[in-house]
Order: C-alpha cells, then sequence, then structure tokens
C-alpha cells in the first residue's frame, strides 16, 4: 500500500466514525443505535413509548450495529434494550439515566420542539453517572456561580448593555421565555434557579441572542457547532453544592510544547552510550521499556530536552527489543520507535523497536535487523471504569459502568489518524499530517497541543523556518470564527487569539522553558475581560516544583525521587469558598502504587487506591468517601483500568 493510499484510507476513515451516535435526531425520527458484545439473535427497544413491551420493536442489525428508527412527539422518554425478549440491558451511552425501580437504570432523554436529544431535569442524580456526552473544563473562569443560603443556584451574567436577559437549560425543556434573569449592578444580572441535583445544560438569551456564559464550570458541544454552558448540582454533608460535572475531563492539559533542535530522532551513540531520542508532544511524562529491563514501564523515566523525550543506557553487545511509554492526560500509553532501526512483531498486533548493538574497531555501532512484517500499523488501547455505591443495607450497589476505546492508525511517519470511541459514538478525534516544515491538522471534541487549551474542534497548521515556528488555528462555533496565531523561537513563544482560549474575548499566551541548569517553565494566559492564568514550574532528576493560579484558585504540587520510588505531592486552594485539597502517590514497587487524596469543605472527603501495573495492562481498586462522617452517605467502590495493545 502507498502511502498516499494511506493517507486517504486515513481520512476515509475519519469521516465514518462520525456517523454512530446512541440516541439521535434526523429528518423527523429519533435513532437509536446499540452496539453489543453479547451475541444476540434480536435486540427489541422498550421504553415508556410503547408501554414497555419488551417484543413490540425489533431493531435492525446494521453493519454490527443494531438500529431502530421511530417519530416520537416532543417530551420525556424512557428506554432500555432487550436482547433475545429476555436480557433488559441499558444504554451504556444514553443521553442520560434514571433509577429503574429494581437497582438499575433506565435511559432517559428530553425530544425538543427543535429536535434536540437533551438530558431530563434530574436525570444522573449518583455521581458517576455517565450522560454519554464529554464535558471540558473551564479552567479560565470568574467565579459566578453558587448556591445561596436558601438553597437557590445563583448563575451571574455581566452584559452592561442589554435591555432584557432570559436563561434556558434542560432545567425548562430550553424555553428561551420562561426564565428571567434580573439586573442587580453595574452591568450583572442574576438567575435564580430551584433545583434538585443532576447535571444541567444551559445558555443565556441575551436580547433574543442566545449566548454561552463565558465563566461556566465546564462546556458540552450544544449539537450545532457551539457550546452550552454545564454544572452539576450535588448534596454534600446534607447540603445542596454547585459545580462542574463530577466525570468532567479537562481538555487543557498543560504538555510540554516540542522545540527541536540539534537533537536526531530515533537511536544513537553518544559517549559509549545508547542514546534513545522520541517526539511526542502530547505526553507529560515517558519511559523507556524493553528486554534490557524486562519490559517494566515505570523503571526508566526520560528527560524532555528541546522536545524530545531522552534516556541513555550503557549496554553490552548483542540485540535488543523497546518500546516507549507515555504518560497522556494520566494514561499510559505504549508506543513503538518511528525511528527504529528496525522492527519484529510484539505478539499483540504492534511491534517493537528492535537493534543489534556491535562492537568495531573498539567503536559501538547500531544496527538493524531483517523486518518481519507485523501487521497494520494501528494501535489503541481500552478503558473502563466500574462504580459501585456503599449501600447500608445491601453493601454495594451498581451505580455505573463505563468504557472506552481509543484507536491510533499511523500509515506514514508522524501523520496518523487517532480517534477515541464512547459506546459506538467518537468522542474526540485527532488527525495529522506531518510534511517535514509544514504541519497540517484537524481536530474534533479535543484541543491541539499548545501551552494552554484553545478551540476543542478545529483546523491547525504549522510551519517551521530554521528554528522559529510559526502556527495558526481556526475553531469552529455557529456564532463566529475563533482564531489564533503564534510564533515560537527558543526558549519563548507568544500566542494570540480571538475567542479561540475564551469563550468571546481577545488573549494573549506566553510561554518560556529553560533546559539548564534545571527545568524551569513559566505559562502566562491574560483574557481581556480582566481573567488570567499564571503557572510556574521547575524541575531536576531528584524533585520538582509546580504552581499556578487562575485568581480563585491555588495549586501546588511536586515530586521527589526516594531512591527511585517516585512520590507525588498536589494541594488546591479555593480562595473564595475555602476548600482544600490535598491528594498524593507514592511507588510501593516497581508495579504497585498507592494513592490518596483528602477535601474540606462542607464536609471532610477521603479517597484511597491501589493501581497494579502489568505489562500493557494496569487496574485500580479505590474507595471514594464524599463525608467520612456519614460513611454510606456518598461512598463509592471504584474499579478502573486500561489495557494497551
Amino acid at each position: 500500500m502507498t502511502n498516499a493510499m494511506r493517507l486517504a484510507f486515513a481520512v476515509l476513515l475519519v469521516f465514518s466514525v462520525l456517523a454512530f451516535s446512541a440516541v439521535e435526531y434526523r429528518d423527523g425520527k429519533v435513532i437509536f443505535t446499540f452496539k453489543t458484545d453479547v451475541k444476540a439473535n434480536v435486540v427489541y427497544l422498550a421504553g415508556t413509548f410503547n408501554n414497555w413491551n419488551p417484543t413490540a420493536w425489533p431493531m435492525k442489525l446494521v453493519d454490527g450495529v443494531w438500529r431502530y428508527e421511530i417519530e416520537l412527539k416532543p417530551g420525556r422518554y424512557e428506554y432500555k434494550y432487550v436482547i433475545d425478549g429476555k436480557n433488559w440491558k441499558e444504554d451504556p451511552e444514553a443521553p442520560a439515566f434514571v433509577d429503574d425501580g429494581y437497582g438499575g437504570k433506565n435511559g432517559a432523554f428530553v425530544l425538543t420542539p427543535e429536535g434536540k436529544i437533551l438530558p431530563p431535569d434530574g436525570a444522573s442524580k449518583q455521581a458517576g453517572v455517565s450522560t454519554g456526552k464529554s464535558y471540558e473544563l473551564n479552567p479560565k473562569r470568574m467565579d459566578t456561580i453558587f448556591v445561596d443560603p436558601d438553597g437557590y443556584v445563583i448563575i451571574r451574567f455581566y452584559a452592561k448593555d442589554a435591555k432584557y436577559i432570559f436563561i434556558a437549560g434542560t432545567f425548562n425543556n430550553w424555553n428561551d421565555k420562561a426564565t428571567e434573569v434580573y439586573f442587580i449592578e453595574d452591568g450583572w444580572w442574576e438567575a435564580i434557579l430551584e433545583l434538585q441535583p443532576g447535571i444541567y445544560e444551559y445558555k443565556f438569551v441575551v436580547d433574543g441572542k442566545w449566548i454561552t456564559d463565558p465563566n461556566a464550570f465546564a462546556f458540552v458541544d450544544d449539537g450545532f457547532g457551539g457550546k452550552n454552558g454545564v454544572f452539576e448540582v450535588y448534596r454534600e454533608g446534607g447540603k445542596l453544592k454547585v459545580g462542574a460535572p463530577r466525570v468532567a475531563i479537562t481538555p487543557a492539559e498543560k504538555l510540554e510544547e516540542v522545540k527541536v533542535q540539534g537533537i536526531k530522532p530515533g537511536l544513537s551513540i553518544v559517549d559509549g552510550k545508547v542514546f534513545f531520542a522520541v517526539k511526542n508532544d502530547r505526553a507529560q511524562e515517558a519511559y523507556l521499556a524493553g528486554t534490557f529491563n524486562s519490559w517494566n514501564p515505570t523503571a526508566l523515566k526520560m528527560k524532555l530536552v528541546d522536545g524530545y523525550w531522552t534516556a541513555s543506557l550503557q549496554l553490552s553487545p548483542g540485540t535488543y527489543e523497546y518500546k516507549y511509554v507515555f504518560i497522556i492526560g494520566g494514561n499510559q500509553v505504549w508506543q513503538e520507535d518511528p525511528n527504529a532501526p528496525s522492527y519484529k512483531p510484539d505478539g499483540y498486533g504492534g511491534k517493537n523497536g528492535v537493534f543489534k548493538l556491535v562492537s568495531k574497531d573498539g567503536q559501538l555501532i547500531i544496527e538493524g535487523i531483517e523486518e518481519q512484517a507485523g501487521g497494520l500499523p494501528v494501535k489503541g488501547k481500552y478503558e473502563f471504569d466500574y462504580t459501585f455505591k456503599l449501600d447500608q443495607s445491601k453493601y454495594l450497589v451498581g451505580s455505573s459502568t463505563m468504557g472506552k476505546l481509543t484507536l491510533r492508525f499511523e500509515p506514514v511517519k508522524d501523520s496518523f489518524v487517532e480517534l477515541t470511541y464512547a459506546g459506538a459514538s467518537i468522542s474526540k478525534a485527532t488527525l495529522k499530517f506531518d510534511l517535514g516544515n509544514f504541519t497540517l491538522g484537524m481536530h474534533y471534541r479535543t484541543p491541539w497541543s499548545l501551552p494552554v487549551g484553545g478551540s476543542s474542534t478545529g483546523l491547525v497548521v504549522g510551519y517551521k523556518i530554521g528554528s522559529i515556528q510559526f502556527f495558526g488555528g481556526l475553531g469552529h462555533e455557529s456564532t463566529g470564527l475563533p482564531w489564533a496565531f503564534g510564533v515560537g523561537y527558543k526558549p519563548v513563544e507568544v500566542y494570540v487569539g480571538h475567542r479561540y482560549f475564551d469563550e468571546d474575548n481577545y488573549s494573549i499566551v506566553a510561554y518560556v522553558e529553560l533546559d539548564k541548569p534545571i527545568k524551569l517553565s513559566f505559562t502566562g494566559l491574560y483574557n481581556f475581560n480582566n481573567t488570567y492564568y499564571l503557572e510556574a514550574a521547575f524541575e531536576t532528576e531528584q524533585f520538582g516544583v509546580n504552581a499556578y493560579f487562575d485568581g480563585i484558585t491555588i495549586g501546588l504540587g511536586g515530586f521527589l525521587d526516594l531512591s527511585g520510588k517516585i512520590l507525588e505531592i498536589a494541594t488546591e486552594y479555593d480562595l473564595y469558598y475555602g476548600d482544600f485539597l490535598i491528594s498524593g502517590s507514592y511507588e510501593l514497587t516497581e508495579d504497585l502504587v498507592l494513592d490518596a487524596g483528602f477535601e474540606i469543605s462542607s464536609s471532610y472527603g477521603l479517597s484511597i487506591g491501589l493501581t497494579k501495573f502489568f505489562e500493557k495492562a494496569s487496574v485500580r481498586v479505590g474507595l471514594e468517601m464524599g463525608d467520612i462522617l456519614n460513611p454510606f452517605q456518598d461512598s463509592y467502590l471504584k474499579i478502573s483500568g486500561k489495557v494497551s495493545f
């Protein structure tokens, strides 16, 4: 297969997977799709729309996915799938969940007159229940949402020239005239909502124009190319609280920016040692594993030097196999070296890098071996999370199950497609073409790798002239065109943007990184609405410290190498509410890590977990208590893990 054919296949793969969704509205019909690994002769759709008849509506099997289309009137619906008319199964990708009265969950949604599929009010009351949506935390927000002493949720919004404002959301079926927002002072308006625990989406309607709240706790795709604000109301210590959805994942990971100067990717001999260098601009940490260290995934930590993850080993002549282990968003991702001298099948559908170290005339030389076929250049990982609520009478009650599959197709060096599925639907995707000095990329529901998070969906281009790197990015929104431009010349990068780093404002981003004598970095973001984000970090081989501040929250953390065992600690303090959080982890052995956390707010929360690492997998068992004084009120047992292949 030629490189051109592989790239064409990659593009087709991206567009083909975008077609799936668990429940969607199209051409006047609600379309249900369900994919199961359980062998089934037939799957039926049952719910409030057909009086829960388990055999009335048989679904059709199309390309491995069960499908049913039906015309429904606007309203609230609950449903389940019935395998072979006997085995009732909840939809893991339902828009929301509600208790079915038998210890399980029904899928639930609201169909609006405009054809939107939305979670019902009060659905997904228990923490950790998947709504089938991907939330993006908002690290740049002002603190404008809180619960007042009477238990009402207050949302404030600044619009000094507005004549009238309403708030619409899942709590009022998106009625743009039902809930008025009241003017208070100095351009600020205030919405007062009486809400039960649950996850809610919303927008403001300002003089008839729909506006996303720039100070929302988190954002979620609105289905029309824009974003809704989203928050969760929950009980803690007997009181109502409001915050970001507790299943939210921040996309604004602070990633190391790649700056390549002088280092040759792949393997080389430096000072009589084998020198490994690889580029990965998405990784927060990197390790080297191979036959030389019994494939231990965390024994040999790599250093980030000039944009390359590097390691140096003293090895005797012989033949060795190896892989890199990247830590991306807290997940362990095994990856073959794209610049390895040769390859060998790894036994799991992928390839290991292979090299032969020989001595000639007193000099070490790296040679490849005859390459062996390893199948298609596709690798991936599967992540799972099972949550059980502690119950005083039943001990454990099933609460939620979540699974996520990530596939990466790399037809040619440094050009790839990476897709993440949540059930039958794609939750995010990245497409990158590296053409030497020119880079073209597309990203869907995941920000491009920058010092701070930008638009979640869009197009990016990069161009390098010598040591100067240029960046251009366009976002995607229904109400405008976000853009950003940046230039980098080691050790400084500067970016400017409009609605790219902040929902409605111009922004300036600066990033500085020094490698000698110690690794030191600084990140600064300023939005023209006077919000900001600052972060600084320094690191040596033995320890590191990092800190950040956004005007409301102070964070401080670091790590310490204790004779080869890593201790990590992170703290966070909320200046407005006075909430305090401390968490940490410690390597008990090379493949066993203990983690714990303690939170002081209106109650005392505690979490503790133990993670076991295997060659290409890990499993964590943890206990989370919302209030240690009431252990059965808000406590969960969680089993999570991932498998790479």
